[in-house]
């Protein structure tokens, strides 16, 4: 799976996933969604892991989509969370970057650009 098609499905099924638990959802649809966001995740890892180039930080602040700071705060947000966010999701939900930012950075990463 490239990893700009699942990182857009991720997004899709997490602003879904949103919009519904602000509304109240029972127990076990909560754990369906966060059973397909985590396995969405790790597909996505696997991808990355056949992949190897630059980090995604690295690239982003290269193409100055963000400065430094702004991805120091971002890594500890994603370690402070510990839920298995991936950077680009941590990033997008901290309002820090754009998706046309982060899907540019990794076309970048998987050599598309």
């Amino acid at each position: 799976m490239p990893e700009t098609v699942g990182l857009l499905e991720l997004e899709e099924v997490r602003q879904e996933y949103k919009v519904l638990d602000a509304r109240g959802i029972p127990m076990s649809v909560r754990e369906r969604y966060e059973k397909a966001l985590a396995e969405m995740r790790q597909q996505i890892r696997q991808a990355r892991q056949e992949h190897r180039g630059k980090k995604l930080g690295e690239l982003l602040v290269e193409q100055e989509a963000i400065d430094q700071d702004k991805l120091t705060q971002a890594i500890a947000e994603q370690q402070e969370w510990g839920t298995g966010e991936l950077l680009g999701e941590v990033l997008l939900s901290l309002g820090l970057i754009s998706k046309e930012a982060l899907f540019v950075a990794l076309r970048t990463q998987q050599g598309k650009m």
